[in-house]
This record gives C-alpha cells, structure tokens and sequence, in this order.
C-alpha cells in the first residue's frame, strides 16, 4: 500500500494549517499534516520523515523567517515542493530577494484559487509546483456544455439554508447553480451584488469538474476570499451547485471551524435531495453525419442498367473445352474385301427396312421356335411357378 503524502505546515499564528486541513477535508483526500511552529522545528521535522510539500508563511521568528527556511528546504532536499503563503502585509513580490528563479512559489492572499489548487495538487503528487503555478494560456481555455443543472426541491432546500444560517452565524447564504442561476438566499444578500457573484464564482465550478477525475472520488471544494469589506466562503454541492457564505470583512477568517463542520453538513443535505444526479455529468454528444439524400426509383433503376451493362462489359470470354474424340478399338481380322462387294447391292430393298409388313414376313419365316407351352415358360422363368412346386 503507497503512503500517504506528508504536507508539512509552518506558521506561527496556525492559520495556515487550519486552511491546508480544511481544504483537505473537504477535498476528500488522505494526507499526513505536520504542524512545526518555527522553521528550525521544521527543517528537523524533514530531515527525520521527509516530505511531499512544505507551506510556510512569510513572516516566521526572527532567526528564520520563511525566505530562508525555503532555501534550506531545497539544499537538504531538492525534491520537496516549497509553498510560500503571505498575507497582504507581505512583499507582492520576491524576485529582488532570489535574484532570478524562484526554487519556490510565491502567492500573496488573497490568492488566485485555482492557481492555489494547482500548486497543491502538484506538491502531493510530487511534481513541479513551478510550473503548475504559471498562468494557463486563454486560448488553451475551452467551454463545454454540460447540458442544463439537475433540478432541485426549493422548499426542502430552503429549510437547510435556514438551519445553516443560524448554525454558522453569517450575514448571508446564496444557493446558485453552474448556469449562473440564483436558485435561493437567505440573511441579507442585499451588502453583495449575488448576480455578479454568481457569474464570477462560475468558473470555479467547472474547476470543481475538472478536477475530480483527478482526486478521485466525488470532489467537494471549500473557497476563501479574504477581503477589506467581506469575506465569502464558497462551498461546492455536488458539481452543479455552490453555496455563497457571506461575512464582515473582519470576522471570516475566524469562520473556518464552523464552516467546515456545519456548512459540510449543510452541503451533504443538499446534495442528498439531489441524489446521484449530483455528480452526473453529461457528455456533449457528438453530431450526426447527415443521411445521404434520396435516390428516386427511376434513378435508381438507370443505376442498375448502367451496373449491369459494366459488368457484360468488362466481363472475361469464357472459351468451353473441345470435346474429346471417341476413339474405338480397331475389330480383330477384319477383311476389308467386305467394301468391294457394295456396287453389286440393289439400293431399291434399302426401303424394306422401313416396312412393317416385310417385317413381320421376316420374323414369321426365320428360323427359331414360334409358341411355348405354359410349363416351358414357367421352367425359362417367363410366368411364376404359382403353384409351389419347382422342377
């Protein structure tokens, strides 16, 4: 069985580890989190077990701050990924202190998710988090229709919004579909514009499907957007649906724990009256070659004079084999004089051959028996012995 992969965290404040373990949780992925409070502790963390990922903020103790525990990190092992995590209070750039190539990635929050997602996933799976972390191009950027969102039973819907609502104590909560439908709200969503917020949140949906082929399973996704006015948490249902939870810009970060146990819960339920058309995708289909056209009869049956007329055409003369001469077996001592004596035949007694009545004057006058008795017959086997009695 392959181990799990190993993310070491390091942050004084935790915040970074409290983000790694409920992005993970909700992913549905299996990892083992290490938590070093000073990059002294991790360095000897990575040296005793090793590890897949490492993502360190950028202000640390005063001994080594981050820059430097993730030039350490790639001289004791080159192979592990490094992820920087800075807050809006840090440089928005570190190119001056590395002096060209970063051996790390750099991301200052609030953060691009996607590219977030990205540089995570390539550090689990052991590859490069650099290039996972680069921009992908607009034109390698394609849209699939995936046909209309499953329906949804509003009321039921609803009353678990209601419910979570209270639970998780926001300003508001938007239920939306992929289709940038606002399907229902619940609070005070007047603070947010919801149809902008629908439409901006659209492409991290098709994320969502993007990306569970490769985790595995059916993929749940947990979103921050950490800003000065609110913070919006974003929880995926299913892949056709995404709740929108609304804070104070001072009171988001802080939401974490109860967005993962009751806005889970929440999202479950939802996906419960959804069923398994919750994580269905359909497939565009692809278009049928058109039907040839028609052909009418008479068409048709010039078509099949014109076949014919080829195939007499170009077909090949069959010669049929000569046959074979009789050839008799020569008659032993015969006198050729016989031919001579033809002259002398009278050619008027050819026509008696024909005649009935000469005929039967030859058979009546030739030499042989004319009549049998019955017992002659029956002893020549002519009639059958009727009686029994044999001779």
């Amino acid at each position: 069985m392959p181990s799990l992969p190993r993310v070491i965290t390091v942050d004084p404040t935790q915040n970074i580890s409290r983000i790694i373990r409920s992005a993970t949780d909700l992913l549905g992925l299996s990892i083992i989190q290490i938590d070093a409070p000073s990059g002294a502790d991790a360095l000897e963390e990575l040296r005793r077990g090793g590890a897949n990922l490492l993502v360190s903020s950028w202000e640390l103790d005063d001994e080594m701050p981050g820059l430097i525990l993730a030039l350490e990190v790639k001289q004791v092992a080159p192979q592990v990924g490094v992820l920087i995590l800075a807050t809006e209070d840090d440089p928005e750039t570190v190119d001056e202190e590395t002096e060209g190539e970063q051996p790390f990635v750099y991301l200052r929050r609030p953060v691009d998710v996607h590219q977030l997602l990205r540089v995570f996933i390539a550090g689990l799976n052991n590859e490069n988090i650099v290039e996972a972390a680069k921009a992908v191009p607009a034109s390698e950027a394609t849209t699939i229709n995936h046909g209309p969102p499953p329906p949804l039973n509003i009321q039921n819907a609803r009353t678990i919004i209601k419910q979570m609502l209270v639970d998780v104590g926001a300003m508001a909560i938007i239920l939306s579909a992929r289709n940038g439908e606002v399907l229902l709200e619940d609070g005070a969503p007047g603070y947010l514009n919801r149809e902008l917020l629908t439409k901006a949140l659209i492409p991290t949906v098709m994320t969502t499907i993007e990306m569970s082929p490769l985790v595995g399973g059916q993929a749940q996704t947990l979103h921050f957007y950490d800003g000065d006015d609110k913070d919006v948490f974003v929880l995926s249902v299913g892949l056709h649906h995404f709740m929108c939870v609304v804070y104070d810009g001072q009171a988001g970060s802080r939401q974490f724990g109860s967005i993962t146990r009751y806005g889970r819960r929440a999202a479950q339920d939802l996906i419960a009256l959804l069923g398994a058309s919750a994580f269905v995708i359909h497939q565009p289909e692809a278009a049928k070659p058109a039907a040839p056209a028609p052909v009418s009869k008479r068409k048709a049956a010039t078509n099949e004079v014109q076949k014919v007329e080829l195939e007499l055409a170009v077909k090949p003369e069959v010669q049929e084999p000569e046959p074979e001469q009789v050839k008799l077996d020569p008659i032993q001592n015969f006198d050729m004089g016989l031919f001579d004596q033809l002259g002398s035949l009278d050619s008027n007694t050819a026509d008696d051959i024909f005649d009935l009545d000469r005929l039967a004057e030859l058979v009546n006058t030739g030499s042989g028996r004319k009549e049998i008795s019955f017992d002659e017959a029956i002893e020549l086997g002519v009639l059958p012995n009727l009686d029994g009695e044999g001779k």
